[in-house]
Order: C-alpha cells, then structure tokens, then sequence
C-alpha cells in the first residue's frame, strides 16, 4: 500500500507542479501581449514613414517585427520569414 501512497503523492505533486507552470505561460502570454500593443502604440505616435522596428523580449521568448519600405522581416522564436513586395 505504501508504494500506491507515494506514486499518488508524485502524481498529486507533479499536477500542481503543472499548474504553476501553466499560470506562468499565460502571464508571460499576458505580458507579451501587453509589450505587443504598447510598441504598436507608440509606432502609430510616432509614425513610420514606410519604416518600423518592434522587438519584444520576455523570458524565453522573443519576435521581432522590421519593415523597411517593401522588405519585411519577421522573428517568432527560432523561427523568421523575410518577404518582400513588389
């Protein structure tokens, strides 16, 4: 019985252990979101001129948004896209 107790007790500790990891990506989604509009804002008062740059670091995670006339880059991550319009 004592065995059946403890692998209870891992699998009662490793749920709350999962729980804390999930409220902590969604603030940290929260936060991005958050970090997202502010650099939209303040691009939309400034003004762009066919030109802009947005960079957001929180944690492990990062994007990157950069235009410059036709050319966009585009950073999630690991992963980037670079298109260009004609």
């Amino acid at each position: 019985m004592s065995k059946s107790k403890t692998t209870d007790l891992s699998i009662a500790e490793a749920t709350r252990e999962l729980d804390g990891v999930r409220r902590a990506a969604s603030m940290a989604g929260r936060a991005m979101q958050r970090l997202e509009a502010e650099a939209e804002r303040i691009a939309g008062d400034v003004g762009t001129s066919g030109r802009s740059l947005r960079l957001v670091s929180a944690g492990e995670q990062f994007s990157a948004l950069i235009r410059h006339g036709k050319t966009t880059i585009q950073i999630e991550g690991d992963a980037f896209a670079v298109t260009s319009s004609d």
